[in-house]
């Protein structure tokens, strides 16, 4: 195990595995592994990691399982040796940049550009390892590494005043963030933009932020919510009365627990009737498939999540206002909930629609509120298709750095993060 600056206890990177070929392979040797690589690569972005089998990558590639074993010891290693080759792609780009005659903002559209290229040609990949923090730490290995060259980058550019020293962890999760979910399409509106446009919007927005014209007091601690304490309020489905209902909550909720922690291919009914204190009968009496219980879940979790939101940011008037305090309420209900992430993350290939309900609905009450805070002058005039994904991109995968990835008994934010996240988002990175 290994600790980052922040105190975060991550798994160190394991290496390869030991397997495959015991001597030097042929031409022809080379072709097959190669032609394995690329239908496992497909196999996983279709399937997922967990559903994705050996037997499925060698059918797609033309060859048996025995075959498959003559290069490679499992699906792991093959995994690994994908991930590894597309860091190794993302390195090698990385230290071909000629940033040092550049100026500030034409450097950072160039580190901006081969970010939103990275990401867009391995966005399938990045789901995949979004399903879970797959295989002893795979995952927070491969995001720290390209987080490791942004870090990098903007501490360089703090030193010589050209950004606010902010916490460069936090601008280097919030660019993958904001690159990585400019990928992801829930609706038909707007047309998708090319790389070179992509890199100048979210350079605008990382050095300028969100905040608009319009006189605003900031409060002094960013971290703090300014709202009086909560009352503890019912939520909507702990409101239901009838037995129906509340037996659906109960299996809901076992469900978050056992999906979350299992994954939806070795999640099995059983366990989650038990949980929930039903019988297996019962359970069919509601839902026909755990499929169509999957589906239930990311709707019921997608529902408690917005409402959640709602409830606070209905108590602020200034859009300003209503974004640092819905990140705060964000982080903290996924503080509760971090298996949502998981189980949304295996959504996208079981139950597709699931995951663009979650994420659409999110999107269309984010843009309604942006739109009446650009009205009123609140938040600057910026396309509102770019912008939605982005903050929502930001907050996603800051969330995965400080609470899902972290392992500590009772995982927080630190303050300073908070702080740092929400003056990124209102002001940007430039120097007052």
């Amino acid at each position: 195990m290994t600790h980052d600056s922040q105190g975060i206890t991550k798994p160190a990177l394991p290496a390869l595995l030991p397997g495959g070929p015991r001597r030097s392979l042929t031409p022809k040797g080379q072709r097959t592994r190669q032609a394995l690589l690329a239908a496992a690569r497909q196999v996983f972005e279709e399937q997922g990691y967990f559903q994705a089998s050996v037997s499925q990558i060698g059918r797609l590639c033309g060859v048996s399982q025995g075959t498959f074993y003559q290069y490679f010891s499992n699906k792991e290693q093959v995994f690994r040796e994908l991930t590894d080759a597309v860091l190794s792609d993302f390195e090698q780009k990385a230290q071909a940049l000629s940033l040092a005659e550049l100026d500030h903002a034409t450097a950072l559209r160039q580190v901006l550009l081969l970010v939103v290229g990275h990401c867009r040609q391995n966005s399938g990949l990045h789901r995949v390892l979004n399903e879970h923090d797959l295989i002893e730490g795979l995952t927070i290995g491969y995001y720290d590494a390209l987080a490791r060259f942004l870090r990098d980058f903007f501490r360089q550019a703090a030193s010589q005043g050209q950004a606010r020293p902010l916490d460069p962890n936090v601008v280097a999760y919030a660019i993958i963030g904001m690159a990585s979910f400019q990928q992801m399409r829930w609706d038909e509106a707007g047309q998708p933009r090319d790389d070179a446009a992509l890199a100048q919007a979210t350079s605008d927005l990382l050095r300028r932020g969100i905040s608009g014209s319009k006189p605003w007091r900031a409060p002094r601690d960013l971290a703090a919510s300014a709202l009086a304490p909560r009352q503890k309020q019912q939520l909507s489905w702990q409101a239901d009365h009838t037995p129906g209902q509340k037996t659906k909550r109960a299996i809901f909720q076992a469900a978050e627990q056992v999906l979350g922690q299992y994954g939806y291919g070795r999640a099995n009914i059983s366990e989650i009737t038990r949980q929930a204190g039903v019988a297996q009968g019962t359970f069919y009496v509601h839902f026909a498939s755990k499929e169509e219980l999957m589906d239930g879940v990311v709707r019921f979790l997608s529902h408690e999540l917005r409402r959640e939101l709602r409830r606070i940011t209905d108590q602020t008037r200034d859009r300003r206002d209503k974004e640092r305090e819905g990140m705060l309420a964000f982080f903290d209900f996924l503080r509760r909930h971090s298996r949502i992430y998981r189980i949304v993350a295996e959504s996208e290939t079981i139950v597709p629609s699931s995951a663009h309900y979650y994420y659409g609905r999110l999107a269309d009450g984010y843009a309604r509120s942006l739109r009446a805070g650009m009205k009123a002058k609140e938040v600057r005039a910026l396309p509102v298709d770019f912008l939605v994904p982005s903050l929502m991109g930001l907050n996603h995968m800051l969330g995965l750095r400080w609470l899902v990835w972290n392992f500590a008994a009772n995982p927080e934010v630190p303050r300073q993060v908070l702080a740092d996240a929400v003056s990124l988002v209102l002001w940007g990175l430039d120097p007052a």
